[in-house]
């Protein structure tokens, strides 16, 4: 059965037993099966911001890892789904969506960018954004 779990900050599936173990099999996942290969050569900057870490397994074996990261000196999009890892046989459009949504839920919150780009580079709506605010200039009206 797959399961998604939080995998940074207290009380994480990294927390538990064989924390070391476990963190080596998301690095597999990240080097030997990434979802943007060209990723796997990036250094990680000083001031990379993790927001979020998730990973899926199915029973003990880790299938699917991802992080949402900022890097405040990356262009216009800095915010980004980052070091996406998923073996062959899980990588499905439902277990992709399914990392980034959780990415999102978990961390985007504290994120004020108005988009941040998918595990495939597509832009995606920061949940978190008051678009309505956003398109007109001022706050929305509630008045009847």
């Amino acid at each position: 059965m797959l399961e998604l779990h939080k995998a940074n900050g207290p009380d994480s599936w990294l927390s538990g037993s064989r924390a070391l173990a476990r963190r080596e099999s998301m690095q597999d996942l990240f080097f030997d099966y990434p979802v943007r290969p060209e990723q796997t050569s990036e250094d990680w900057p000083e001031d990379r911001c993790l927001h979020s870490e998730m990973v899926i397994t199915d029973g003990d074996k880790v299938v699917a890892t991802a992080m949402l990261v900022v890097d405040e000196n990356r262009g216009d999009c800095p915010a980004r789904i980052w070091g996406m890892g998923i073996l062959p046989s899980y990588r499905t459009p439902f277990i992709v969506q399914s990392l980034e949504e959780a990415l999102l839920r978990d961390g985007a919150f504290e994120i004020e960018q108005d988009f941040i780009e998918g595990a495939d580079g597509r832009l995606i709506p920061n949940p978190y954004v008051d678009f309505d605010m956003m398109l007109s200039g001022s706050v929305p009206s509630h008045e009847a």
